[in-house]
């Protein structure tokens, strides 16, 4: 009876050590005995952002596994290569995404894996997800102190561009002020006033010059237009005269005698109008000077009645007084 209660001690501690054998195998050892089936994917990034083997892997937000390994990629040094460990039936699928994050502007940063899109195919374990990297904060406070440095730059420079904006516009106001003094005013008023008066007295003499150069040109107009249908004809004659060389050599010859003919009366014509054109400009040159002439006269007339208004009534003007003298 004593030898049977041993053996049941024995037993009893054979079973135990046996327990914790495995208990140590499984915990401590990595034995994967009643755990959850695990997949191994592998992903890549520049930055790892403190993610370490351990760090928790989140699929949608929820936490599917952890990351076995981080270290450098043998292949490329100038990445990490992370190898990930999830339950077998997460859906991973071939466009999901790994990207860090974290939760909270304190929380620890971890893994997450996006879902993807259902008509999408599932990853293969083993295959390699593809990374998005994420923006560190020492760049966006670099950004920014970049941003604030070129920004101070630009109001330094829009500073100075005011101040030479300004000196410009206070010349200009004085350089405007200048011009529309009241001197300036009064020059600018007697310029325009002596303008007028001499378009006034100018303007008989040009209508009449105009008029007299449009009268010689309707005068050439004719001739000209006579000149040109001759031309014309004579254009005409030329472009038929290889037909009818031929036939009409005599008829031909006489043509050309009277186009001689009347080659020579536009000669003429146009020796006449030039000698019309050259007696007109003496007939110009005449009538202009009496023109001149009238004027002196009128102003010297007008001249008179402002200092004698009575010669227009009295026929000549009075004997000057003889103060009577004494006998």
């Amino acid at each position: 009876m004593a030898q049977s209660n041993e053996e049941i001690k024995v037993g009893v501690v054979v079973a135990i050590s046996a327990a914790l054998f495995l208990g140590a195998l499984i915990f401590v050892g990595g034995v994967n005995v009643f755990r959850k089936q695990k997949a191994q994917y592998t992903t890549y990034f520049k930055f790892a952002g403190g993610l370490e083997p351990g760090s928790v892997v989140r699929f949608g937000g929820l936490k599917v596994g952890v990351v076995k390994t981080a270290a450098l990629d043998p292949g490329d040094n100038t990445r990490v290569r992370m190898t990930v460990e999830v339950d077998h039936n997460i859906p991973i699928r071939t466009n999901s995404k790994a990207r860090i994050s974290s939760l909270g502007f304190l929380g620890e940063n971890y893994l997450e894996i996006s879902a993807g899109t259902r008509d999408a195919a599932l990853l293969p374990a083993g295959s390699e997800i593809p990374s998005v990297e994420i923006v560190q904060i020492s760049d966006v406070f670099n950004n920014v102190n970049n941003i604030t440095v070129n920004a101070t730059k630009l109001v330094n420079d829009l500073d100075d561009r005011v101040l030479s904006l300004s000196d410009n516009a206070n010349l200009l106001i004085h350089n405007l002020n200048g011009v529309v003094s009241p001197e300036n005013k009064d020059h600018f008023s007697s310029v325009l006033a002596n303008s007028d008066d001499m378009l006034k007295e100018s303007r008989p003499h040009l209508e009449k010059t105009i008029t007299n150069l449009e009268a010689a040109s309707g005068k050439v107009a004719p001739t000209i237009d006579n000149v040109n249908g001759t031309i014309g004809r004579a254009d005409k004659l030329t472009g038929h005269l290889d037909e009818v060389i031929e036939e009409n050599r005599q008829q031909l010859h006489d043509t050309l005698v009277r186009l001689q003919a009347s080659l020579a009366d536009a000669q003429k014509m146009i020796n006449n109008l030039d000698d019309t054109l050259g007696s007109n400009r003496e007939n110009l040159d005449e009538t202009l000077e009496n023109i001149r002439v009238s004027s002196e006269n009128l102003k010297e007339l007008t001249d008179t009645l402002k200092q004698r208004p009575y010669s227009l009534i009295r026929i000549k003007s009075e004997k000057d007084r003889v103060p009577p003298t004494g006998k």
